[in-house]
């Protein structure tokens, strides 16, 4: 039975260089003109084409293009319906295939890991290491533990960060046990960059620590600097380096509806969701809750009808939207709400572990705001 649960946001990663929703297709865009597209160059461009045409649409509707999730859902429409303007069907139908691994590029460019030359091994995304710590001292206090952290992004930082502390995530993918010693159930609920499809099932690569001594050799740096690493490297090693990935990374929209997503991530929501319903104190960290996101008020609300009773919401988010407060409120019911569990800051990731970490009595150093 979880007892705390962690909800990491798009705002988690923004630190370590990852993208927001609104602002992930501008960085994609931007990796491609700069020539860092690499092995998904062509699915860059089917996007860019999709993309123009889709321009035309505004005479007569409006599309948010520059949202990464409405833009998912627009390309997923596109494929079933096989039809966008005048390009050609094969186009259009592999979309969100091309999405997909446009996505994966994305992430991949845009995180930065600390290539220093001194330590043994390149160290977790920042801040992602300071992250990992509280949550492992937390595991050890029996009133906040079971925990387990429930991911709504698609990177590794959170991957790699539990596997330079040796320990693993527990997906979720089968029946769950959050008191195996030496791991932390993290429940990707739209997949994960290190998932693939084999068959009927998903298959989870373990990520793993990645010696310096390789990539400060390689890269023939003079001083330190941050440095992106493909999802190849950090599975199967050095070695790998500017390979491509899978034939067919597991990354879903939140707007999902097909069949085969459903039926082979249900155990991980279902996870999540149990989690959820045991909780007694959520964390809620850089995600705003935009409001195209039905899916995520659909499954809350679902999830938590039990007799469990909440004892701590706490957002932490630095967005200076007006109404995000509105948006949380309106949808967290009176138990919550009215008997004062809710709590917001409008803090970064770093903000919001210094807040934690301060309630619970640790220190945390040397931890500044990016």
């Amino acid at each position: 039975m979880i007892k705390t649960v962690f909800i990491l946001g798009a705002g988690a990663s923004r630190a370590a260089g990852g993208p927001l929703m609104y602002d992930f297709i501008d960085n994609a865009m931007r990796i491609y003109r700069k020539g860092e597209g690499g092995w998904a160059d062509k699915h860059f461009e089917n996007i860019l084409s999709a993309r123009k045409k889709l321009q035309h649409a505004f005479v007569k509707s409006r599309i948010d293009l520059d949202n990464i999730e409405n833009f998912f859902a627009t390309c997923e429409m596109a494929s079933l319906i096989g039809k966008l303007s005048n390009l050609d069907q094969k186009t259009v139908e592999s979309l969100p295939e091309s999405l997909r691994y446009m996505i994966m590029r994305t992430l991949e460019q845009a995180i930065l890991f600390d290539i220093n030359g001194n330590d043994k091994y390149i160290p977790s995304p920042y801040p992602y290491d300071t992250f990992t710590d509280l949550l492992i001292e937390l595991q050890k206090e029996k009133d906040i533990s079971p925990l387990c952290v429930i991911n709504l992004n698609y990177d590794l930082c959170f991957d790699y960060a539990l596997s330079m502390k040796n320990f693993k995530p527990e997906y979720g993918l089968g029946k769950s046990n959050p008191k195996q010693l030496n791991t932390i159930p993290h429940y990707k609920v739209h997949g994960s960059l290190n998932w693939i499809q084999e068959k009927n099932s998903i298959k989870a690569n373990l990520v793993k620590p990645l010696l310096m001594e390789r990539y400060w050799e390689r890269l023939g740096f003079n001083r330190g600097r941050e440095y992106p690493i493909d999802t190849m490297e950090l599975i199967f090693g050095p070695h790998k380096w500017g390979e491509r990935i899978f034939p067919d990374p597991v990354i879903v929209p939140p707007t999902w509806n097909k069949g085969w997503y459903q039926e082979q991530l249900k155990t991980v929501w279902r996870n999540a969701s149990e989690a959820l319903s045991s909780a007694e104190n959520i964390f809620v960290l850089g995600y705003s809750l935009p409001a195209s996101d039905q899916f995520f008020r659909s499954f809350w609300s679902l999830s938590t009808i039990s007799d469990n009773i909440v004892d701590k919401f706490w957002l932490f988010d630095p967005s200076t939207e007006d109404n995000i407060i509105e948006r949380y409120t309106s949808f967290l019911g009176p138990a919550i709400i009215e008997r004062g569990k809710f709590r917001f800051e409008r803090q970064k990731f770093t903000g919001a572990i210094r807040s934690i970490a301060q309630y619970y009595g640790f220190e945390v150093n040397n931890l500044v705001d990016r």
